[in-house]
């Protein structure tokens, strides 16, 4: 009684930086004989992630901040004189003004100020600075070929040819 092995698969890649190309080895793979359903085409983002300090959030913070705590404490203030009865004592209703009228332009400041460089905060993270292109397509196009070790042998053929880079490291 023979035992026969079992079929060992491999599995192997190449990286390509046009889809185009990656396209053609694809179609090339199965012209070959591969079977499609071992043939895997991803797109991988090899861009760096977006800091922080790259875009103009930081900037839109500072002047949303100062922005919003101007407009706040005005807003707070006139609040104030209207509970005062500014508008029926005139100016003789600042003397009825106690501490308390103090709260609302400070409130109105402090609210101001954190609402507004949050608003600014976050619509200036999608701005880039100038020096920075934060729309670059940095994109890997990888086609992968899980089979035996003839295929694989095979499939990195193919992509060597294609103008592909085989990955060695055996990192799937």
């Amino acid at each position: 009684m023979s035992q026969e092995s079992p079929t060992k698969f491999e599995s192997t890649w190449g990286t390509f930086s046009i889809k185009q190309a990656a396209e053609t080895t694809q179609t090339e793979l199965k012209n070959a004989g591969i079977d499609p359903e071992q043939i895997t085409l991803e797109t991988e983002n090899s861009a760096d992630p977006i800091r922080l300090e790259d875009t103009k959030a930081i900037t839109n913070l500072k002047s949303g901040a100062i922005t919003g705590g101007v407009l706040g404490a005005l807003i707070g203030l006139s609040i104030s004189l209207i509970n005062t009865g500014l508008a029926s004592a005139g100016l003789a209703a600042i003397e009825n003004f106690q501490p308390i009228h103090y709260f609302a332009p400070v409130m109105g400041a402090i609210v101001g100020a954190a609402g507004m460089s949050l608003i600014l905060g976050i619509s200036g993270g999608n701005v880039s600075q100038d020096s920075i292109d934060l729309n670059s397509d940095l994109k890997r196009y990888m086609v992968i070929v899980k089979g035996t070790t003839e295929e694989t042998a095979l499939a990195k053929e193919i992509i060597v040819k294609q103008g592909g880079e085989v990955e060695d490291m055996n990192r799937r």
